[in-house]
């Protein structure tokens, strides 16, 4: 809880750093979020932008499907090789499009 908010927290990493959304009902968003920069000013809690997440994310090597790669991107270009079987008898579906 938050404030008198019930409020879920997901941990979330294609951030790169340690990162957090919070649900709650729509209409206690703004007291959860008075509740969260209130109490995080003297930690130094700063807002960040979602293109301050991009940045996070592409300094881990993060992908984001639809951005840095689609279905058009052969999966050995897009560094994701290791995700493939290449050994598997029988090979497996789509390996031809590598």
């Amino acid at each position: 809880e938050i404030g008198y908010s019930k409020v879920m927290c997901v941990r979330i990493t294609y951030l790169g750093e340690l990162g957090f959304e919070l649900y709650m009902p729509t209409e206690q968003a703004e007291l959860v979020y008075e509740a969260v920069t209130g109490a995080g000013a003297e930690l130094g809690l700063r807002h960040a932008g979602l293109k301050s997440l991009a940045s996070l994310r592409l300094e881990k090597g993060y992908r984001d499907y639809g951005h840095d790669l689609d279905n058009t991107d052969p999966i050995l270009r897009t560094g994701l090789g290791f995700t493939c079987d290449f050994a598997k008898q029988g090979s497996f579906l789509g390996a031809e499009a590598t």
